[in-house]
């Protein structure tokens, strides 16, 4: 369908300011890897530069090829952030010093890598997004193979399924800049070693590097970019309310009309609109004579209509009064590069007397290519109802005419005789405007007989013995065919505007009685009964609950057979209707539509007509569609509404579960400080030494899960600000390990400290928490035997605190290990309740750091905290502390 036009100036303006307010996305895009995308990227950085503009490379991918590397030279690379993960020490794109240097442009090379653990968001497309809403100018590269939607197409081309996708969505508004090597020149450049090491070319050459593969990549890559292109033309001239008089890329539409000759017709259409890889759009023209059209051609129509569908067409209904027009006016709407049109073989007479639609496209089509498809003349001529009073007009005008005439007979004697003929012109109008197009002319003709013989000499005879008089019937005969035409054809705009006026009104009606419900059920109902009145038809709603079909909307439905309930479970699976004059499951006696919408499938909509007619009639077919998108759009709203219910429901259970945790955490505190005193005095000697023991280690642990609570609490309410000072790291561990009384001889924790490690900035008590609640962690959860291992590396810029036990480790489905209350049962995480490491990584965020989880080699877990480089003092500022 026709992108829809914004309503007015104001609302373009807002969308220029909206646009104007996100930064611009640049994609070079690319067939194979190898193609010059990073190449080309850094040549229209350096030119961006020397025109002025602030240019910084976030991340660039030079691949060890010599050419790209001397196109950073000149360019200002921002230094990478360090994450370490299973071992490794890698490298990922820092988006919060980009976030603060806040550059004109940013380079930011492979859309689709997948950042390392630990990183703000697990993909690099989602730091581009961020970076675009802060309002930074981005340039990216990205391969064809990456985008979502061809996934599958690639596969199948390649045999290869790629795992790092980008959903198109991000690329909507980008600039696409195809970077296009044949695929001969692309083979050469991997055979010279310039695009991977000569032993991976080697199996390249034989997998991927194929002249068949990669030309259909190109033809992809070419093709996505030429749509993209196509696609930001057509919202510039939104965004502008520029008409649309020019197109890029091809358009089809296709005039359908009934008869089997548009069935020719439309699988033309179908057949140049593959020639051109084009998308097509079937139109239909609702006029006055089209809706006179009955019997077996308005069933043609349907079945051209259904047949253009199933060809993959988008269909269109337009109600006009002028069919020519119409087709020149939607195409223009459309954007159309090509018309197709049949045109039947007629007499010139026939011509002459009702004109050719075909020749009137072509004559004001202008800029618009129009395909002319020969059809036969017996199966293009109309066929219409049969008149039941085809005497009825006639008479009706000659009353009109002989009242008229009466009237004037009887005011002869107070009016001129010149003018008789204007009056006779009054029964044309009123038959015009009361009758058809018939009765006009019957009027036209029976006032200027009566005329020639009640008012033109010699009287109450047909014979003309004037020139005047006959000048002047011959006037009256062509100005009242004339009045009567044009009163007509004003009668069949106003039945139009008035058809258009309805339907109209029927949408806002049913629109505003699916948002008053708030019942599912209820809603069902209102929609079934509403679209059930205004297409004459039987209406039931289905969806699957529980792993069945639920019939909701109508009480007194036919029971689904084995053929409808197949045909409603294809349409919800597959999203395309199914059933009943569709071309699957025909034999079904339900009609079913997808409701779907941005939140996914939320039912079918089923259609029957009791009769063996066609379920839905041609001109109902947009109507059809309205109705089934607001049916949809009415329970996906209930959808929000539940959800948003439930997301309340939580919020404040939540609020109330904090609220409860802190007031108990506060209570508990000063009798708990009692106890642990008292347990502190009595000596460990004695009968009841370990009794002692155990009593001031377990009130020990009491006191940091009521802490716990505490600090949750202060999470929860966002009371957090950490004081940041110049500390040694080396004194927080040993504060700690005395908390944990693990400083003497027996002691199961050891440290490795780097000697050289400088103060850091940051909060004392947070930092000290953190590690109380790692180290308390491991020391519960691993065997008495084994030792934690403490280590301090400053050795790379940045700060890294590990924590290393010998417990059983981390399932692989340890995602939500920093979540509140979780607790992952079978490792060495369980027990406690489930905040302590919730709290580690808020705290650890607060200072702005962050805290991963991963399993230690030969058994066990590593906690790591890593704290940047921006936190580490100099020695100057060390000296002045």
């Amino acid at each position: 369908m026709a992108d829809q036009q914004p309503s007015n100036d104001a609302e373009r303006f807002m969308r220029l300011v909206r646009a104007e307010e996100r930064g611009r996305l640049t994609v070079y895009l690319g067939a194979a890897p190898g193609v010059g995308k990073t190449y080309r990227m850094l040549q229209d950085a350096a030119r961006r530069q020397a025109e002025g503009v602030d240019v910084v490379v976030g991340v660039a991918e030079t691949h060890g090829r010599s050419e790209t590397a001397l196109l950073l030279e000149p360019l200002e690379v921002m230094p990478r952030r360090h994450y370490d993960h299973e071992g490794h020490r890698l490298e990922e794109f820092d988006i919060d010093a980009a976030l603060e240097r806040r550059p004109q442009l940013i380079l930011v090379d492979e859309l689709a890598h997948t950042n390392a653990p630990g990183c703000r968001h697990p993909k690099r497309w989602q730091d581009v997004a961020e970076l675009l809403v802060s309002g930074i100018d981005v340039a990216t590269t990205i391969n064809i193979q990456h985008l979502e939607s061809l996934n599958d197409i690639v596969a199948g081309v390649t045999h290869v399924r790629v795992r790092e996708t980008v959903p198109d969505n991000i690329l909507e508004n980008a600039e696409i800049i195809a970077v296009d090597l044949p695929p001969e020149a692309l083979i050469e450049r991997l055979e010279a070693g310039k695009i991977y090491l000569p032993e991976t070319a080697g199996r390249a050459l034989s997998n991927f590097f194929t002249p068949t593969k990669l030309a259909a990549l190109r033809e992809l890559a070419l093709r996505y970019a030429a749509s993209n292109v196509d696609r930001r033309l057509s919202d510039q001239l939104e965004l502008s309310g520029e008409g649309g008089g020019f197109v890029s890329g091809d358009r089809l539409m296709v005039a359908v009309s009934p008869g089997k000759g548009g069935a020719r017709v439309v699988r033309e259409a179908k057949r140049l609109a593959d020639m051109l890889h084009a998308s097509w759009t079937a139109v239909v023209i609702e006029s006055g004579s089209a809706r006179a059209v009955y019997g077996a051609q308005r069933e043609q129509l349907a079945d051209n209509l259904a047949l253009a569908s199933s060809l993959g067409a988008s269909l269109m209904t337009v109600a006009a009064t002028d069919v020519g027009q119409a087709l020149v006016d939607q195409a223009r709407e459309l954007r159309a590069s090509q018309i197709v049109i049949g045109k039947s073989r007629r007499s010139r007479w026939f011509e002459w007397r009702h004109g050719s639609i075909a020749q009137e496209v072509i004559r004001k089509a202008k800029g618009v290519s129009v395909h002319v498809v020969p059809v036969d003349e017996a199966d293009e001529k109309p066929q219409r109802a049969a008149d039941p009073h085809p005497y009825r007009d006639p008479m009706l005008a000659l009353v009109l005419v002989g009242a008229s005439v009466g009237l004037i007979e009887l005011a002869l004697p107070w009016i001129s005789p010149s003018a008789v003929d204007l009056l006779l012109l009054l029964p044309v109008i009123f038959a015009a405007t009361l009758l058809r197009m018939g009765g006009a002319i019957w009027s036209a003709v029976w006032a200027a007989l009566a005329f020639n013989f009640f008012f033109t000499e010699p009287y109450h005879t047909l014979t003309i013995y004037s020139p005047a008089d006959v000048i002047t019937f011959a006037v009256l005969a062509l100005v009242a065919s004339v009045v009567g035409a044009l009163a007509g054809r004003v009668r069949r705009q106003a039945q139009t505007s008035a058809g258009v006026a309805r339907l109209n009104a029927s949408l806002a009606r049913f629109a505003g009685l699916m948002g008053g419900l708030s019942d599912r059920d209820e809603t069902a109902r209102v929609a079934c009964g509403e679209i059930g009145g205004l297409l004459d038809v039987e209406a039931i709603i289905v969806s699957i609950e529980d792993d069945r079909l639920v019939v909701r909307g109508n009480e007194h439905y036919r029971e689904l057979d084995m053929v409808d309930q197949a045909a409603a479970k294809w349409t919800l699976e597959n999203g395309e209707p199914a059933g009943r004059d569709t071309g699957t499951l025909n034999a079904a006696d339900w009609q079913f539509h997808p409701l779907r919408t941005a939140l996914g499938m939320m039912g079918v909509l089923g259609i029957a007509r009791p009769s063996q007619q066609r379920v839905i009639r041609p001109d109902d077919a947009t109507l059809l569609a309205s109705l089934v998108d607001q049916t949809a759009l009415a329970h996906e709203r209930l959808v929000l509404e539940a959800r948003a219910r439930e997301v309340d429901a939580l919020q404040q259970r939540d609020q109330l579960r904090g609220a409860l945790l802190g007031s108990i955490a506060h209570d508990l505190r000063t009798p708990l400080t009692a106890v642990i005193a008292a347990t502190e005095a009595i000596p460990s000697e004695g009968s009841f030494a370990s009794e002692v023991l155990i009593a001031r280690e377990e009130s020990r642990r009491l006191q940091r899960f009521l802490n716990d609570l505490l600090e949750a609490s202060r999470i929860e309410h966002g009371a957090i600000q950490p004081k940041l000072e110049s500390v040694d790291l080396t004194d927080i561990i040993a504060a700690v390990l005395r908390d944990l009384r693990q400083t003497g001889p027996d002691t199961r924790v050891e440290t490795a400290i780097d000697a050289d490690c400088p103060l850091v900035r940051t909060d004392a008590l947070l930092v000290r928490h953190v590690l109380i609640n790692l180290i308390d962690n491991a020391l519960k959860f691993s065997p008495q035997s084994s030792k934690i291992l403490v280590e301090l590396d400053c050795r790379n810029d940045d700060v890294a605190l590990r924590v290393l036990d010998r417990g059983p480790g981390l399932p692989p489905d340890a995602a939500a290990l920093f979540d509140r209350f979780e607790r992952l049962e079978g490792t060495d995480r369980v027990g406690g309740s489930g905040l302590g490491l919730w709290i580690a990584k808020n705290f650890v965020e607060a200072v702005g750091g962050s805290i991963t989880a991963q399993n230690r080699e030969g058994g066990g877990a590593v906690f790591a905290i890593a704290l940047p480089s921006a936190t580490l003092v100099s020695e100057e500022t060390a000296d002045d502390a």
